[in-house]
């Protein structure tokens, strides 16, 4: 009896974690989180990505897509396009049937577009279902090279939660395109954890239970000097 609440357990929790939607970047599969780059040539009117989607469920799904813009320069215009084209931050709702897939030359393919200016851009895409939200699926687009990207929008970026935090702390993060990672020093400077971010941004997930309670100082370091850096209180 006890071995089949456990595997209920598990099956629970796999539903629970599950992404009915999966994206698609030139024919591979994409992990949730990844950074697409698109280059900026200043001789066209504007960067261009194509993505492809695809609801991995036996069922059909309603969903939409939610555009978070992290940085773009002042003179930037960006629009993405699910069906219609839309320059707010959220889509209308479409519909996919059981294992559809819409390809990157679909109809109905997910692009966007940045014009205007030669600044670098970060842009966040977020698919969920319609009836459930935390059925999602997140992807980053860094137009231009990465390199670009200012401390200042490394610092607006960056930002922990829950904050205080007890066992558990997410951090969300953006850095430069360069080997980075996420450093986490007590109140006397000494480093308590470090791990290397394989994405121009994202989220991590830190264990800090062996933490001791009080103040400690996370940031992005690049290069062997720190970028940025933001408090977190520990429980």
């Amino acid at each position: 009896m006890k071995r089949i609440f456990t595997l209920l357990l598990v099956m629970a929790a796999v539903a629970v974690n599950a992404q009915s939607i999966k994206l698609f970047y030139n024919n591979a599969p994409m992990n949730d989180g990844d950074t697409v780059f698109v280059p900026i040539d200043p001789h066209q009117d504007e960067a261009v990505v194509y993505l492809a989607y695809q609801n991995q469920t036996s069922s059909p799904i309603e969903f939409k897509v939610k555009k978070d813009v992290l940085f773009m320069g002042e003179e930037g215009d960006l629009l993405f396009c699910v069906g219609e084209c839309y320059t707010g931050n959220v889509s209308a709702a479409m519909t996919l049937a059981a294992n559809e897939m819409m390809p990157e030359d679909g109809s109905l393919s997910f692009h966007t577009s940045y014009s205007g200016s030669l600044d670098p851009a970060l842009v966040k895409f977020t698919f969920f279902l319609t009836e459930n939200e935390s059925d999602k699926v997140t992807c980053y687009v860094c137009f231009g090279s990465g390199t670009g990207i200012r401390p200042a929008d490394m610092v607006k970026n960056l930002g922990a939660y829950p904050n205080p935090a007890h066992n558990v702390v997410n951090i969300e993060y953006v850095t430069p395109n360069t080997e980075s990672y996420l450093v986490i020093k007590n109140l006397t400077g000494r480093e308590v954890y470090r791990t290397s971010l394989a994405n121009v941004a994202g989220k991590k997930q830190v264990d800090i239970s062996s933490f001791n309670a009080g103040v400690y100082f996370y940031g992005i370091e690049s290069e062997g000097k720190m970028l940025c850096t933001k408090k977190l209180l520990v429980k």
